[in-house]
């Protein structure tokens, strides 16, 4: 009887823990969210003819962008470094961003953390020809 009260004490605090490391990654990793969100957008039509290097990095992405711009357009990015999980498939967001001439595009489902790093990286570089 002793043992099954000592043993539930112990499982009991497991869960606790769990429970708190849980939440703690919650809040670090809204916190890296917000942090990306706020690297501020740079109006392409602002920026010089140039190739620019931006990188960003979080505790679980890491990356580093080469962008061309010419004549206000955006009209390259080289994905140099792009360390992650699962996250391979938010490159497909590149293309689009030259389309749309811009960094702002949709976050690829699955690949959030990914997504928004590559769009953080993307705004470092062309803040750097902003005029």
């Amino acid at each position: 009887m002793a043992y099954e009260k000592d043993f539930f004490k112990i499982i009991v605090c497991i869960g606790l823990v769990v429970c708190a490391i849980a939440l703690f990654m919650k809040v670090q990793i809204y916190k890296t969210y917000k942090r990306l969100d706020e690297v501020q957008i740079v109006d392409v039509s602002q920026v010089k003819d140039g190739t620019y290097h931006g990188e960003e990095e979080t505790a679980l992405v890491k990356v580093s962008v080469e962008v061309t711009v010419k004549n206000h357009r955006i009209t390259d990015i080289c994905l140099l470094r792009h360390e992650n999980g699962k996250g391979y498939i938010a490159e497909s967001m590149i293309p689009e961003m030259i389309e749309k001439n811009t960094s702002e595009v949709d976050t690829v489902s699955g690949a959030t953390m990914s997504s928004k790093t590559i769009k953080a990286a993307l705004r470092n570089a062309l803040a750097k020809g902003s005029k």
